[in-house]
């Protein structure tokens, strides 16, 4: 650098005394614009080297200090980032660290504005009604998305395994000790390392479903930080309005065999029957009247439409049914087809 004035600028910024506005302003530009990074390479490398000789520093003794400066500045998080940056530095220039700062800060700073550009950017996963998705993510997961459901993930999947569900998925989670994969299902947060599991949420539906197939699943209440640790063949039910949860333990296969175009029952009461055909159908179905507590359904469906499987519902238990087609509304969309569900 050749102007000796802004030189002096630098090192009157990061003394004791109080800087100058104008001092303020060149080190904002030289430390966040990328044009002037050489700029800020050269005056900080003589800085260090004027440090190294008058403090007799060994440069070998000094990894770890780079080190601290490094995990220092990926831990910055502050709503005003040129701010907080400045500060960290003006901190470090001041102590002993200060003698690695050159090419650390350059760098700190660049992987810090880079972090949160990834963390402002998100991937989608969509199926539509009527449509199954199978999705790979970043670091090996796999899983499926079923019909009117969507999944996100940032940027900086890499470093952080999260992804946020509406509608219902599958997951076959790779293990990774260090980075636990975690899902959003606006309620709930499941974490894990690695494992198979089903997870249920419909951003219109109060009822959350988690159903685990393999491993272990940490189950954490968002609002209220209650925990549950799920093992194998366990099925948790957290409801949005009540805020409990409550567990029981069911066969995995009813529940994961939607991403084999089977739609499954196995004992289930007519409420039941009626929730899984609308999701599967994506139509609405009402329950008209009354029905025993004991109704109950056990049979497995493969590709079959939805007036196949109302015939079959009605030869084998005590119920008729009715279908609404739709029409279209005040708003010119379309309603959903309903299914109207009575004794006989």
């Amino acid at each position: 650098m050749n102007n000796k004035s802004d030189e002096e600028k630098l090192m009157r910024f990061f003394s004791e005394q109080a800087p100058e506005k104008e001092d303020s302003e060149y080190v904002n530009s030289i430390f966040c614009e990328d044009k002037k990074g050489e700029e800020l390479r050269h005056v900080l490398l003589k800085q260090f080297y004027s440090l190294l000789s008058e403090n007799n520093v060994d440069e070998k003794d000094l990894d770890h200090i780079l080190h601290e400066i490094h995990y220092n500045i990926n831990m910055i998080r502050s709503e005003s980032r040129r701010s907080k940056v400045l500060n960290f530095i003006k901190k470090f220039v001041r102590v002993a660290a200060v003698i690695m700062l050159p090419l650390a800060i350059f760098w700190g700073v660049k992987s810090f504005i880079n972090t949160n550009q990834e963390k402002e950017t998100w991937i989608a996963i969509e199926a539509p009604a009527w449509t199954r998705a199978q999705f790979s993510l970043p670091d090996g997961t796999t899983g499926w998305l079923n019909s009117n459901s969507s999944l996100k993930y940032f940027g900086n999947y890499s470093s952080d395994r999260k992804v946020i569900i509406d509608g219902e998925a599958y997951f076959d989670v790779i293990t990774d000790e260090t980075r636990p994969f975690r899902v959003d299902a606006n309620g709930i947060e499941l974490e894990v390392t690695g494992t198979k599991f089903n997870i249920t949420s419909f951003q219109d539906e109060n009822d959350i479903e988690v159903v685990l197939d393999e491993g272990k699943v940490l189950i954490k209440n968002t609002e209220l930080l209650d925990a549950y640790t799920m093992n194998p063949n366990d099925m948790i039910v957290y409801n949005r309005v009540t805020k409990t949860m409550s567990t029981k333990v069911v066969d995995p296969g009813k529940y994961i065999s939607w991403k084999e175009g089977k739609l499954s029952f196995r004992n289930d009461p007519i409420d039941v029957i009626a929730k899984r055909l609308e999701r599967w159908y994506n139509v609405d179905v009402e329950i008209e009247g009354s029905f025993p507590d004991n109704l109950r359904l056990r049979a497995t469906f493969i590709d079959e439409n939805l007036e196949e499987v109302l015939y079959m519902l009605k030869l084998s238990l005590p119920v008729n049914y009715r279908i609404e087609k739709s029409y279209m509304g005040s708003d010119n969309i379309y309603t959903k087809k309903k299914v109207i569900l009575y004794n006989k």
